[in-house]
């Protein structure tokens, strides 16, 4: 399995390296999240077993970089030493550099891109659904409602009208994944509405 690896322990410590000190809510390192996206895509693609043993490693531990150009200082040549070529077309593919107010056309852009992005995507999506479930809390409705569900229910519908060939059943699973993860937010969202 890709965590297991050598590789995969060394880009662990690179983007642990590079996301140093970021935090999401509840004061857990950004870090965190990035190994819960690939340790899921990992689950899913050696469950499945869609694609090549090699492919899959590269997709999984791509998976771990996801967020390295968009919300770090890392230089593309850093990214290849650690993630090789491929994987920096992963991580390009991933990466919104026109931030989260102007998300249309990443969508429009990510739907368009190949299964191997769209797959860290959905994984991306899940343990953010997830995520914002489970702090609601702390992050509240207004947040959730006004800033949160404008950029990621777009991108899941947009993903969902995309087909998967080489990666259905992978695809299929995190699509019922991330409902599941929708149905807990919305779970969350009324139990904190009728509790005010």
């Amino acid at each position: 399995m890709a965590q297991e690896t050598k590789d995969y322990k060394k880009a662990l410590r690179f983007i642990q390296q590079k996301h140093r000190g970021q935090k999401r809510v509840g004061n857990m390192p950004v870090w965190h999240h990035l190994l819960r996206v690939s340790k899921l895509l990992g689950y899913i693609l050696n469950t499945t077993r869609e694609g090549s043993a090699k492919e899959r490693q590269i997709i999984i531990k791509s998976a771990l970089g996801h967020d390295l150009l968009e919300d770090t200082n890392a230089k593309e040549k850093e990214i290849i030493k650690v993630f090789t070529h491929r994987g920096l077309e992963l991580v390009n593919g991933m990466t919104n550099t026109l931030g989260d107010y102007n998300h249309s056309p990443y969508i429009r852009r990510v739907s368009r891109d190949e299964e191997a992005v769209r797959l860290i995507k959905l994984s991306d999506l899940c343990d953010n659904f997830t995520g914002v479930a489970y702090a609601l809390t702390l992050l509240g409705e207004k947040w959730t409602k006004s800033f949160f569900l404008p950029i990621v229910m777009p991108m899941y519908r947009a993903l969902k009208k995309t087909k998967f060939r080489r990666y259905n059943k992978s695809a299929k699973l995190l699509f019922l994944l991330i409902e599941s993860s929708i149905n807990l937010l919305d779970n969350e969202m009324r139990h904190l509405k009728n509790k005010n």
